[in-house]
């Protein structure tokens, strides 16, 4: 398990950083688009007042203990070509323990195995995201000079709910219900959409939730800020099909 995360670690994060890299050849370009005036009169406005449905699915990055594998849909209004509103669900499908939360089960057993039997762990049940967004930064590149791609670099913030259950580290154990429940709190990230066609494109998202959460328990739960990083894949569905053109 851990080493598969690692893997999908490093590939979400080398997606992102391989495309927002081009941001500055992009800078560049609008600037090139704004003197000449006839492109930016016929811009092409992927977003601007059009539905954006995107199934995804994704992972927890940082958890200490518990590493949480989550499925679900986001739905995103575009207000204008650069502000929107979202609103995202998820449910989490798999869970797994990490490599500290193996190394503490193995160290105990063989210190004081008692003391496993009050040892549990918070995992995430479902999350919810009511969020604006932001894109300061759009444009097109191309590989190997023979396809284009327009793509944009986004950014978002708002409200998020998580709900989450315990589990305990050991079978038959107990399991602190303090760590348990719905967690209210705020959500901020970032990402990369890549548009493969006027109607699909291919997001690559990094997002942070602000919430008050205790991820292990030994008897007490200890409740505290705990940022949790949690990293998307999707495919962006826009409706309707047809984009517009400025004047």
């Amino acid at each position: 398990m851990g080493v598969m995360h690692a893997k999908l670690t490093l590939l979400l994060t080398s997606a992102v950083l391989a495309l927002v890299t081009f941001a500055p050849n992009v800078a560049y370009a609008q600037k090139d688009e704004a003197i000449s005036g006839p492109i930016v009169r016929r811009k092409v406005l992927y977003r601007s007042t059009r539905v954006e449905i995107v199934p995804q699915g994704g992972l927890t990055l940082n958890d200490a203990f518990r590493r949480n594998y989550i499925a679900g849909v986001g739905l995103q209004y575009h207000l204008t070509n650069e502000f929107g509103l979202g609103l995202s669900g998820g449910y989490g499908i798999a869970h797994g323990n990490t490599d500290l939360a193996n190394n503490v089960v193995g160290t105990l057993e063989q210190a004081s195995p008692g003391a496993l039997q009050n040892i549990s762990y918070s995992q995430i049940n479902w999350l919810a995201d009511l969020t604006l967004s932001y894109v300061p930064v759009f444009g097109k590149f191309s590989v190997f000079k023979s396809k284009t791609f327009p793509y944009d670099f986004h950014l978002n913030g708002g409200l998020t709910l998580v709900s989450e259950s315990g589990v305990a580290a050991v079978d038959g154990g107990n399991v602190d219900v303090e760590i348990e429940g719905i967690r209210p709190g705020g959500v901020i990230g970032g990402g990369v959409r890549l548009f493969l066609s006027d109607m699909l494109s291919l997001n690559v998202d990094l997002k942070t939730l602000l919430i008050t959460r205790a991820p292990v328990s030994s008897g007490t739960a200890n409740a505290e800020l705990k940022p949790t990083m949690f990293a998307t894949v999707g495919v962006g569905i826009f409706l309707p099909g047809r984009v517009k053109i400025s004047r």
